[in-house]
């Protein structure tokens, strides 16, 4: 049975601006046609909770992949994880999931006026290079969010009101990358 656990923070849990919801998972049911998606997002985590519960939300099933996609709570002023903690945290993460397992994702730019006094997209910028340096070092396949919705150009369709979280049209967009990730590395097998 094919199974991929999604771990991340609010994201990946699907808020959708007052509660948690399966808007990716159900998404990449449909997409990829993998018989199990488990979703671990927990709503404002950071990489440090994500090794407290890692052991119980990830570790303990048996899985092919992992996405990881943490850096939105890590950059923000509220949480203010530092870089150099946040990569040397998701390097921990990358060794005991283990890196073939293992696809990490940058965190997805944000509305700056939305987010005034939370965060900015040039401090999520340094923590989505922050995760590109740990894909490098790490060899980890790579999914670069940030970079993929910023070539998109007008990237605000894809995020709700709050200009963070994400709309359907930014889980269908999140559940095309994930997807096409997962069929190249099973083809590469």
């Amino acid at each position: 049975m094919h199974t991929l656990i999604c771990f991340g923070d609010s994201i990946t849990a699907g808020w959708n601006g007052c509660e948690d919801t399966p808007r990716l998972t159900d998404r990449l049911k449909a997409d990829l046609g993998w018989e199990r998606i488990i979703n671990a997002g927990v709503s404002g985590d950071t990489t440090s909770g994500a090794i407290r519960r890692m052991d119980k939300d990830v570790l303990s099933h048996d899985f092919e992949k992992a996405t990881i996609l943490f850096g939105a709570n890590d950059s923000s002023y509220h949480k203010g994880i530092p870089l150099d903690q946040f990569t040397d945290q998701l390097k921990c993460i990358v060794q005991a999931i283990s890196p073939e397992r293992c696809i990490l994702l940058t965190p997805s730019p944000i509305i700056d006026e939305r987010q005034t006094g939370k965060r900015t997209n040039s401090r999520i910028a340094l923590y989505a290079e922050g995760v590109r340096r740990v894909a490098s070092d790490r060899k980890v396949p790579l999914i670069d969010l940030h970079h993929a919705m910023r070539a998109y150009g007008d990237y605000t369709d894809k995020l709700l009101s709050d200009g963070l979280h994400f709309s359907d049209r930014g889980y269908d967009f999140l559940s095309g990358l994930i997807t096409k990730k997962i069929n190249e590395l099973e083809k590469k097998g």
